[in-house]
């Protein structure tokens, strides 16, 4: 299917099953439409395809479809609801972008990609449960769903991108699977219900301000295997009281842990050697700072 024509008025249509593939822009800006059914065989939806179908509410994908393209249901603004077949392997970037009354995404089974942005913006998106056929999850991916109050991590993922999870507002706990290594940039930033982290053993890198304004943060368990902590990773966490950095640990990065005006008490392994300046800036609660009597570079405070 190439094109819609433009000047139906249509609220509801469904594809005809001669179709296989929903080309680019098929139904770009088809203000009218308000429910879409895409048949069994249609594997392909291309990029733009949906893009700001602003009265779009319900749209059933048939169980062929493999890819979903970038930007394909961008500034659907009415949609509420979408249900990806197991037999998508991938969802491009942008595609659920700004979706803001999109309350429900049940991602199948058979995804290995979903692409950077995809479902950024999506402000009414209560659940996110990743399937375990994703390895990595991109950058912005979940940025700003500021009602998500459940994320569920498969222990299939190797990394988090940056801003993936920038501030989910209501998400009060978040489980990393010991398959991590990698977290990136502001991953988990701004979440401001968040009240407890465990980085697991498997983590090597936890980049710059990946926690940072996590304003509830009372309690951070750091793995064993993390041997860098970038810079203002725990800025403004002015709840965090206590932080125990582990032996493995050889760089602490600038205002590491900037205004974490509650935290008392700081353990640093024998490790570091490197600690970046302003890391403890505005700690104004802090009584002292006891460093591993093996650690060749710093001393207790």
């Amino acid at each position: 299917l190439h094109t819609y024509p433009s000047g139906k008025t249509n609220t509801t249509y469904t594809i005809p099953s001669t179709v296989i593939t929903i080309e680019n822009y098929a139904f770009y800006n088809c203000d009218s439409l308000t429910n879409i059914t895409i048949p069994d065989s249609v594997a392909e939806i291309g990029n733009y395809a949906f893009y700001s179908c602003n009265s779009l509410v319900d749209i059933t994908i048939g169980n062929s479809v493999t890819s979903i393209g970038e930007e394909a249901f961008c500034y659907c603004n009415s949609l509420t609801n979408i249900v990806i077949p197991d037999s998508a392997t991938s969802i491009g970037k942008n595609a659920f972008f700004n979706c803001s009354s999109l309350t429900n995404a049940a991602l199948g089974n058979g995804l290995t990609t979903i692409g950077e942005y995809a479902f950024y913006g999506c402000k009414s998106l209560t659940e996110i449960i990743i399937p375990d056929s994703i390895t990595s999850i991109q950058q912005y991916t979940f940025y700003n769903c500021t009602s998500v109050t459940n994320i569920v991590i498969p222990d299939s993922v190797i990394s988090i991108g940056s801003d993936a999870f920038y501030s989910c507002d209501l998400l009060a706990e978040i489980i990393i699977p010991d398959s991590v290594t990698s977290i990136g940039s502001w991953a988990f930033a701004s979440c401001d219900l968040l009240t407890e982290v465990i980085i697991p053993d498997s983590v090597t890198s936890i980049e710059n301000s990946a926690l940072a304004y996590c304003k509830s943060l009372t309690s951070v368990i750091i793995g064993n295997g993390v041997t860098s902590m970038g810079h203002s990773i725990f800025s403004g966490c002015s709840s965090l009281t206590e932080i125990i950095i582990p032996d493995a640990v050889t760089f602490i990065g600038n205002f590491a842990f900037e205004d974490c005006s509650s935290l008392t008490n700081i353990t640093i392994g024998n490790g570091v050697t490197e600690i970046g300046t302003h890391a403890f800036d505005a700690c104004t609660a802090l009584t002292g700072i006891h460093v591993d009597e093996n650690n060749p570079s710093y001393m207790d405070i």
